[in-house]
């Protein structure tokens, strides 16, 4: 189903981690993509990054915004979040000995997984910044996914730039395992940084308890992307009144 001009899929959390749990390692190559109000926005003013989701194996809804807005117009969305999902694969999916690849950020977040996670084998591979941008650096990351064969990678290192990676890997010969694009989900697993309080996140503030917590950094994309976003929800009024 498409939503506000990006893919979403509708199936509930409990079938998501069954699903999730019975991929193994030795697979094709698959990824899914979190896309929220930042990710739509930014696909409004790309167009040409249509591909990235709409050949993801799966798309789940990551903001309660996304959901809110969909009961506007009769859709139920599951919330999917990316960090409670991640949560609940290391606690539920994963077993003692499994190897996991992730494309961090920066060091420490996998030294802060490794300790985190002691039963599992952490591979990981730091690209420099911009990666996307330059072939070199992109092919050194797929060169560590296909030397490094696991059961999930996680990309870690933030849209469209995780998205990118993920749709490379899919379409590159030989490549196995269940890519999920979950941007800072890996800071908070690890405990880098800390999550907003309980009930902040059943009422879906945890987006205000991330941008209090990085202002800077952040209010850019919150702050700008409520024009765009009225945009998208009128554009999407008239798509669904049209005959």
């Amino acid at each position: 189903m498409t939503f506000l001009g990006a893919p979403y899929d509708l199936t509930p959390v409990e079938t998501v981690l069954a699903t999730l749990a019975q991929r193994h390692g030795g697979e094709p190559f698959r990824y899914v993509a979190t896309p929220n109000v930042d990710h739509l926005v930014r696909l409004m003013r790309r167009p040409e990054l249509g591909p990235l989701y709409t050949d993801a194996w799966q798309c789940w809804c990551d903001s309660h915004v996304v959901r809110r807005l969909g009961l506007l117009f009769g859709l139920r969305l599951p919330h999917l979040n990316g960090t409670d999902v991640v949560e609940r694969i290391f606690a539920e999916v994963l077993r003692p000995g499994d190897r996991i690849a992730v494309i961090a950020p920066r060091p420490e977040v996998l030294s802060a997984l490794a300790r985190s996670a002691p039963t599992i084998e952490v591979v990981g591979h730091c690209p420099p910044m911009g990666f996307a941008d330059d072939e070199a650096a992109m092919a050194a990351c797929m060169r560590f996914v296909a030397d490094h064969p696991s059961r999930f990678l996680f990309v870690a290192v933030g849209s469209p730039q995780s998205e990118m990676l993920a749709h490379r890997l899919a379409s590159a010969p030989g490549v196995t395992g269940t890519g999920l694009c979950i941007g800072a989900a890996m800071e908070f697993v690890s405990g880098l940084k800390t999550r907003a309080p309980k009930p902040m996140q059943a009422l879906g503030f945890e987006w205000l308890h991330r941008l209090i917590s990085e202002p800077r950094r952040l209010w850019r994309r919150y702050i700008l992307g409520i024009g765009p976003l009225a945009i998208l929800v009128a554009r999407e009024a008239v798509r669904r009144v049209r005959p």
